[in-house]
This record gives structure tokens, C-alpha cells and sequence, in this order.
């Protein structure tokens, strides 16, 4: 079973390069396709051709073709994986890279299901790839778990809450760049992406589900920690890290509840000057693209570079 989720893992991989770039065609498609309009001139009949800014229907019927290839080999990855070690395959970073390409691909197959956005595939693929090449950059053998590691059901609860938080935070972040690269609300530079107010709302969705899963996580790890440990938090920099990356979530639902925010409150009034106050400030979604860096700091640097309880897994 081990070395079928390996060809499973490649399979996988290899539908979602596929996917990657036909997602990528079908929002090019949209800046070829033309329409010719036409208008009587004092000159004479005067023709002009333009962007539609509608994509070919059928490319993007191949995209979500492929990426639901690339959903249904992933996951028999993982399944493959799971009955070869015993245990769920999130125990090592391979494990955890390779099931987190798989939490994204699927989260994003399913939000693009709810709000019929193809377009938003041309930023989440990309990233299914990148995090599928980084898992096969890790050693693939199975190794006896170790102590701290050794109970099955918070180890499964945990880490994939953990896991399919930051899958659908992943999703978030896709909708914070379209909306930023679109201009901001009410705007859009690109006829060929979706609108900065489609993007907004993905993100706001994707944020909405996310928030409550990563608190989720934090407070089961927090219970994990008190069985392995004997304590519930001790500023582990894992955990430090993972509360950071709520923090700033919450920060988006305080920037984004503009003149009901605590800048108004009586406190803050008597402290900080007006003109600083009611001064220019970032878009709220700049706090989901500080969110997404934190994520991958929280998942790549902690365990690679930073020394803590939850370094355990190597490379």
C-alpha cells in the first residue's frame, strides 16, 4: 500500500499540473475571445473588435475535469498511505505536505462547486503544485511514530483540523489576491478575473469557515499538549505562531467592521490624535495575505528552522 500512495501521490501531482494550466488557458481565453461591434459613421459602416472578457466554457469544463482527477488520486493517496502506516498520514512532513496539496485542491474543488467561480483557479492550482513539489522534496519511508505522537485520536482530530483550517485559509488567500490585484471594491483592471466584489466574497467565506476551524485546532492541541506534556500552552513557538495567525484573522474582522471599530471607542479616543485615527489605513484584505504568510511560516519555518516541541518531525 505504502508504494501504491506513492503512484497515487504522482498521479495526483501530475492532474494537478494539468489542471494548473488549463485553469490558466481558460482565464487567457477570455482576452482572445472577441466580439465585433459595429456602428454607422458619417465614413461609413466602422467595425471594432474586443475582449469579451468571457472565458471558453469548455476549457473550464477540463479544468475542474482535471482538478477533480487530482482531488480523487490525492485522496486515495492518503488512503493508501493511512492503511500502510496504521495511522492518519500527518504524522511527518512528506505526510503533511502531500495531504495538505490534497486539503487544498479539495477545498478549492468544493468552494468553486458553491459559487460556480472557475476563475479563481488560476491563483489556487498554482499553489496545489507548489505545495505538492515541496512534499517531494521529504523522505517517503515510514517511520515508528515517536511518544508524543503515539494517540491515535488526537493525533487525527488535531492535526486535521489544523490541516483543513489552513486548506481553507489557502482559499481565502486566492480571493484576498484576486481582489487586490482587481484594485480594490468596486473595481475591476482585468476583465479576464473575477470582480474585486466575487473576490471579496470568496474570501469572506472561506475566512468565515476558517477562523472557527483554527480555533478548533489550537484548542485541541491545547488538550493534546496537556496529556503529552502535562500543560496546556507553554509559548512552544508552533503554538505562539498558530495563535498569531488567528490573531490576524481577527484583526481582518476588526479592519473590516470600519467605523464600529475599537479606534472609536471612548479609550482609544482620549489617546491616540484623530488625524491618526480617522488616517489612511490598508484594505482589510491585506490582512488575509499577512494571515497566509503566517500560515506557511507557521507550518514550513517552524518545523524546518525554528527549535521547539514540535520540530519532532525532521526531513
Amino acid at each position: 500500500m505504502a508504494e501504491l500512495s506513492i503512484y497515487l501521490f504522482w498521479s495526483g501531482f501530475a492532474a494537478a499540473i494539468l489542471a494548473a494550466a488549463t485553469y490558466i488557458a481558460f482565464v487567457a481565453s477570455a482576452t482572445v475571445s472577441l466580439r465585433r461591434m459595429s456602428a454607422q459613421t458619417s465614413a461609413g459602416t466602422v467595425t471594432v473588435s474586443g475582449a469579451t472578457g468571457v472565458p471558453n466554457a469548455g476549457i473550464g469544463r477540463m479544468a475542474t475535469t482535471f482538478l477533480a482527477f487530482a482531488v480523487i488520486f490525492l485522496g486515495g493517496m492518503v488512503a493508501a498511505r493511512w492503511d500502510a502506516t496504521g495511522h492518519a498520514p500527518i504524522a511527518d512532513l512528506y505526510e503533511f505536505t502531500a495531504t495538505f496539496g490534497f486539503g487544498i485542491a479539495a477545498a478549492y474543488l468544493v468552494f468553486e462547486s458553491f459559487t460556480h467561480q472557475r476563475r479563481f483557479g488560476v491563483v489556487a492550482l498554482p499553489i496545489v503544485c507548489i505545495v505538492l513539489g515541496i512534499a517531494t522534496l521529504f523522505p517517503t519511508h515510514i517511520v515508528p511514530l515517536i511518544p508524543a505522537l503515539q494517540n491515535g485520536p488526537l493525533l487525527t482530530i488535531h492535526v486535521s483540523t489544523m490541516m483543513i483550517s489552513y486548506a481553507v485559509l489557502t482559499v481565502a488567500f486566492c480571493g484576498a489576491v484576486v481582489y487586490l490585484v482587481q484594485g480594490g471594491e468596486g473595481h475591476r483592471r482585468f476583465a479576464s478575473l473575477p470582480s474585486a466584489d466575487a473576490a471579496a466574497d470568496l474570501a469572506h467565506r472561506a475566512v468565515i469557515i476558517g477562523f472557527p476551524l483554527l480555533a478548533a485546532g489550537i484548542a485541541l492541541g491545547a488538550w493534546w499538549a496537556n496529556s503529552a506534556w502535562g500543560r496546556y500552552w507553554g509559548w512552544d513557538p508552533k503554538e505562539t505562531s498558530a495563535l498569531v495567525t488567528w490573531l490576524s484573522m481577527a484583526a481582518y474582522f476588526h479592519a473590516r467592521a470600519g467605523n464600529g471599530s475599537v479606534a472609536g471607542a471612548p479609550g482609544i479616543r482620549r489617546i491616540v490624535p484623530a488625524r491618526i485615527r480617522r488616517g489612511w489605513r490598508p484594505d482589510p484584505m491585506w490582512w488575509l495575505v499577512i494571515m497566509w504568510a503566517l500560515v506557511m511560516f507557521t507550518y514550513f519555518g517552524v518545523n524546518l528552522w525554528v527549535t521547539g516541541l514540535h520540530s519532532y518531525a525532521g526531513v
